[in-house]
């Protein structure tokens, strides 16, 4: 006889290696934009030889709080119309006190814009692991957000 048995979602620790995704990338931002504490409400961009240029917009600054875009402009001319995309294009909030940075909405190349769901950890998961491993890769190449 079947019997099927309702097991629930495993989440032991997920939601901890959540939270560590959260304070690498605030180490990895750091380190891309060492003033960002004191920084003004402005976009910056960063041109390195090789790579497309890194725009990064501050939208909002609080004492404990820092929100800001993070993404490339892809331009495209065609005949005489000049379009930009912006791909990635990732909101991020920043949380000084507690050291920790996540993705607050976000698009990917391929995707949907994918607004962060409050109980969605698979979601946040996805979005701030993208953001993890562009980081290192922006660090990589040189990248640095400075004024």
């Amino acid at each position: 006889m079947y019997c099927p048995v309702q097991q629930k979602v495993r989440t032991t620790g997920r939601f901890s290696n959540l939270m560590e995704l959260y304070e690498q990338n605030y180490v990895l931002l750091r380190l891309l934009i060492p003033d960002m504490k004191s920084a003004e409400l402005q976009t910056r961009v960063s041109k390195v030889d090789g790579c497309l240029p890194l725009y990064m917009q501050l939208t909002e600054k609080t004492p404990y709080t820092s929100t800001l875009r993070l993404t490339y402009r892809f331009v495209e001319e065609d005949g005489e119309t000049v379009r930009s995309q912006a791909e990635p294009n990732l909101m991020l909030r920043v949380y000084h006190d507690a050291r920790t940075a996540e993705v607050v909405s976000g698009h990917i190349h391929g995707q949907q814009h994918v607004k962060r769901q409050t109980r969605g950890l698979d979601n946040s998961w996805q979005l701030n692991r993208f953001l993890y491993k562009w980081l290192r890769y922006l660090r990589h190449r040189g990248h640095q957000l400075t004024n």
